[in-house]
């Protein structure tokens, strides 16, 4: 499609809210969404919300239904989650404690849990941020407040495998588009080293660093075909690299915020890039950097940045609304 049928094609999108039931003690509004995640086959939806809670939803082709509660999931708020890739119904999560915690994404009922030991240089006990299954859902990688990136054999009962620190804080984490082979880190410097993960004897070493970045790298996103990945900056610059390359192919200057979250569409033509300030999510084409869409009422809240993640088996998003109250799924209009 041209970049004007790409526009229009999402102007026939509608936003379909998924309406929340609110805990004890707080109103509809009273907390706000921290992340949103969707399984490897677009069934089921997560969220995490800043009253401790996690929100699992079975999703149909025009609706979100049938809400599981996890209430107090951990003793803080939910960072973040990853699901299993080879298991539609498991998903990790860790929230700034000493746990990682699996979940069973049809009850809600907890699979297990992983008690990490202080890490390296740590005075006090773990305090896990980011959690990341690998592509193959063989390897579980967790990063701490202190850049402490410790590695999971899934195979091997959760068995920690690897550990190493750095001195930069560390955003994000990816895995690239093949089995557990390469990660990527995206740092406080602006930098973003890439990793290979060895399996005879766990080793871990440097490939290559992505520069050019003058501020930090807040968010990365790998297309789900490996061609390339997205990188968010706090100077507001969506950048694009290509994979075989290592090469930056593209640089999208349309929003001058902070990106607070970046993710690819299902078959890599779209990039949507969200804000942490006033700014409105947005939609752009990867191969023209053209914005082709603005999500309407898709800002960051008070205490939390705007969430969007794509469909894995759709044209279609999940985001939250309302600053961050509500979650939105846009669905396009029968003909």
């Amino acid at each position: 499609m041209t970049s004007k049928a790409n526009k229009n094609f999402f102007k026939n999108f509608t936003p379909v809210l998924v309406r929340d039931k609110p805990l004890p003690g707080h109103t509809s509004s009273s907390t706000e969404i921290i992340l949103i995640s969707i399984n490897v086959t677009g069934s089921r939806l997560v969220a995490s919300r800043t009253d401790k809670s996690l929100r699992i939803w079975r999703c149909l082709p025009d609706r979100a239904s049938d809400p599981i509660i996890i209430e107090d999931a951990h003793t803080r708020s939910v960072e973040l989650v990853s699901w299993n890739p080879q298991t539609e119904h498991s998903f990790a999560s860790v929230g700034r404690d000493e746990h990682i915690k699996i979940w069973k994404g049809l009850t809600g009922t907890l699979e297990r849990q992983i008690k990490v030991e202080k890490g390296l240089g740590q005075a006090d006990g773990a305090c896990l941020k980011i959690v990341a299954y690998s592509n193959d859902g063989k390897v579980l990688a967790v990063v701490d407040r202190d850049s402490t990136v410790l590695v999971y054999s899934v195979e091997q009962n959760y068995q920690k495998v690897a550990e190493f620190k750095i001195d930069e804080h560390i955003y994000d984490l990816k895995w690239f588009n093949y089995n557990h082979g390469y990660f990527v880190l995206a740092l406080n410097d602006g930098t973003l080293p890439v990793y290979a993960l060895e399996d005879e004897g766990w080793k871990i070493s440097l490939k290559s660093t992505l520069t050019g970045h003058r501020s930090a790298a807040t968010t990365v996103s790998v297309d789900p075909r490996g061609a390339f990945v997205a990188v968010g900056s706090n100077e507001g610059t969506l950048s694009i690299w290509n994979t075989a390359t290592m090469l930056n192919t593209r640089v999208i200057t349309g929003v001058d915020e902070a990106i607070a979250c970046v993710d690819a569409s299902r078959d890599g033509t779209y990039i949507t890039a969200s804000y942490d300030r006033g700014s409105n999510t947005r939609v752009f084409e990867v191969e023209s950097g053209e914005e082709v869409y603005e999500v309407q009422n898709s800002a960051s809240g008070q205490l939390t940045f705007a969430s969007v993640v794509w469909f894995p088996n759709k044209t279609a998003f999940a985001y939250s609304s309302d600053h961050g109250t509500t979650i939105a799924l846009t669905k396009k209009p029968s003909s």
